[in-house]
């Protein structure tokens, strides 16, 4: 059926597009907070500037902790058989490639 269904072409490929994203995570997690290090300079910053620097650090695992709830509620959904097994496959492929997108942009 794979070689067949052109939706299902480079699924394959998932599970090291799910390492990618993980390494994107922690590659935009040191970019943000070296680039918080910098604009402080090493001098002392107050509560509010604290705040603001670690709920930006935080959007970054947020992403994937919604990415991962969702490739949960799909796993569910399709041992209750209420999700094809095609379905499942293109929408755990699209994830991380959506994921990795995400966290390019937040790079740059």
């Amino acid at each position: 059926m794979q070689g067949t269904d052109r939706a299902l072409k480079g699924t394959a490929a998932t599970p090291e597009l799910w390492g990618a994203a993980y390494m994107m995570l922690v590659f935009a997690t040191l970019s943000r907070a070296l680039h918080a290090w910098s604009r402080f300079n090493g001098t002392a910053f107050d509560w509010e500037q604290a705040v603001t620097v670690s709920i930006n650090i935080l959007i970054c695992p947020a992403l994937l902790w919604m990415a991962i709830a969702f490739r949960s509620l799909l796993k569910s959904e399709l041992r209750k058989n209420l999700l094809s097994t095609r379905t499942y496959k293109i929408c755990n492929f699209w994830i991380p490639q959506i994921l990795i997108l995400a966290y390019i942009t937040m790079v740059l």
